[in-house]
């Protein structure tokens, strides 16, 4: 699994370069009249009116369904979750008896969702990205403290990989998210403060370990996703 994971990373990342390699050629720099339409002048230069029509087409199905599956997702991991009563039970951990569906995390998911209505493209890529940066960089960072407590431990892990590349990843991720839009800084920070806030409570105030998903409901959750 770990070298699956690392070769759809590569395979990914690689497809993206070339992406953006031929589409700097086609329109050099990141200047645009109007960067929440850049995608559509693109291809509009690229192909002329039927082309730029397709695409804008495709784009309206595929943003489509990638938010409808990324809302089915957080309703069934909200709902993973207020099983164990991570977050209240009472709201999140329910299903509908006719659906057998999270209803109420849906609806909640989707209100939520409807912020991004008020937001510009710019902040709301930036407010993506401030949760996934600071994520890696805490994986990075816990790759670490995994290697000095196994050495701790009288076991011997190579520095190169348990040391040098993680440090070198946090790195580029902080450099990451400290150029991210003010904004969305702002957003997530405040989001980040909510989260420790709900956290103190549920542990009361942190003198308990957080509740955990089960196995059972962790599958429910990969499989949704």
């Amino acid at each position: 699994m770990p070298r699956a994971i690392m070769l759809v990373a590569l395979i990914g990342g690689g497809i993206f370069v070339a992406v953006s390699y031929v589409t700097q050629l086609v329109h050099p720099g990141g200047v645009f009249e109007d960067s929440a339409s850049a995608a559509s002048s693109i291809a509009l230069q690229i192909g002329g009116q039927l082309f730029g029509a397709v695409f804008l087409a495709g784009l309206v199905v595929a943003q489509f369904a990638s938010g409808l599956a990324a809302q089915a997702s957080a309703s069934r991991l909200q709902y993973a979750m207020g099983r164990d009563s991570v977050i209240p039970k009472a709201v999140f951990g329910r299903l509908n008896e006719k659906f057998h569906t999270p209803v109420a995390n849906l609806v909640i998911t989707g209100i939520v969702g409807l912020i991004a209505i008020f937001l510009d493209v710019a902040t709301s890529t930036s407010f993506i990205n401030f949760g996934a940066f600071t994520a890696f960089t805490l994986v990075n960072a816990s790759v670490v403290f995994h290697y000095v407590r196994q050495r701790r431990a009288g076991h011997q892990l190579n520095p190169v990989s348990y040391v040098v590349v993680p440090v070198i990843g946090a790195i580029i991720c902080a450099y990451l998210l400290s150029q991210l839009d003010s904004n969305a800084i702002t957003l997530g920070l405040s989001w980040l403060v909510l989260g420790v806030l709900v956290l103190a409570l549920i542990t009361r105030g942190f003198k308990a370990s957080p509740p955990e998903m089960t196995a059972t409901e962790k599958a429910t959750v990969e499989a949704a996703a």
